[in-house]
């Protein structure tokens, strides 16, 4: 059986954690700090810390990897290592440690996509496919070598959500056949090539709806893309509000972002800059989310009312 450590942090790489522990012996895990969190600002531990423990696995939770030894913290160098979200920079004398290196299990086919959030920009930009990649590690971001791919058509009803379950279903899959083709034998990864695109981590203000600069289908995109964090988001009469469910709907006349007719037990449509979006629910600032005919009954508003720019 393959030696192996793992590095990541946030909940999605929990899933091929517990993986790795059943097809490999996993010598230590590698993660965040514990940081503030909740009312009382105590430490909590990262999501893949916990299940580390709960597997009774050794973690390390370097601030800096700057001086890190794999073979230090664990007693051994790995046959490989494999990396889900870890959110840090990983240097050379980490990365060379193991006999493979390390591999990066990343959520678009690279080199599309490099950075902390495809999964959100594929929506954001309307893309109909996307994947996941392993590829080893080196000193530029997320442009190493390739080890496999896998593809996966994006539904037009996916989100953030689905499109997650959907692409670690898949990363999984291949992450079971590179260590089975890696128990054969060593083999070498392939360049990466063609057009190169770029999703860097979301912001607050990538939520913000620009309804002069945007289509209805684009906003749509965004509310996709953006459902966990920030949210596509919009100002009217001083009061921020996120939109959860929308639907583009052809033509309309209007300002961009003028509410210009009310669609009976359905929502309201706001136009937008081509065509016109029909909010289903939102979640006003503070609250949560409603169906669009009960904010609309209750929040004085009327046909011609505007969504700030």
């Amino acid at each position: 059986m393959l030696t192996t450590v793992f590095f990541g942090t946030p909940l999605v790489a929990v899933p091929f954690l517990e993986r790795l522990a059943k097809t490999s012996t996993v010598l230590g895990v590698v993660t965040s700090p514990d940081r503030p969190a909740g009312r009382g600002y105590g430490l909590a531990p990262t999501e893949v810390k916990r299940a580390a423990q709960s597997l009774g696995i050794p973690v390390q939770q370097p601030e800096r990897l700057a001086g890190f030894s794999i073979e230090g913290a664990f007693g051994k160098k790995p046959d490989v290592g494999i990396v889900v979200a870890y959110g840090h920079l990983i240097p050379p004398s980490v990365f060379n440690e193991p006999r493979q290196g390390l591999v990066n299990i990343h959520f678009s086919l690279v080199p599309q996509y490099r950075g902390a959030g495809p999964m959100q920009w594929v929506l954001i930009r309307g893309e109909t496919e996307t994947g996941v990649s392993l590829f080893r590690i080196e000193k530029g971001l997320d442009t190493g070598p390739v080890f496999l791919q896998g593809r996966q058509t994006i539904d037009p009803a996916d989100d953030a959500v689905t499109l997650r379950e959907k692409l670690v279903a898949l990363g999984l899959e291949l992450m079971d056949n590179f260590l089975r083709q890696l128990e054969e034998g060593p083999w070498a990864p392939t360049p990466q090539s063609g057009a190169v695109s770029t999703a860097p981590l979301l912001t607050k203000e990538d939520g913000r709806i620009r309804w002069s600069l945007r289509s209805a289908g684009e906003i749509v995109n965004l509310i996709r893309g953006t459902c966990e964090w920030p949210g596509a988001y919009g100002v009217l009469k001083g009061q921020r509000m996120k939109i959860r469910r929308a639907e583009s709907c052809p033509g309309g006349a209007g300002a961009p972002g003028e509410i210009i007719a009310v669609e009976k037990d359905r929502g309201f449509l706001v136009k937008c800059a081509s065509d016109s979006l029909l909010v289903r629910s939102l979640q006003p600032e503070g609250k949560k989310e409603m169906d669009a005919p009960r904010f609309w009954n209750g929040a004085r508003l009327s046909v011609g009312d505007r969504f700030e720019e």
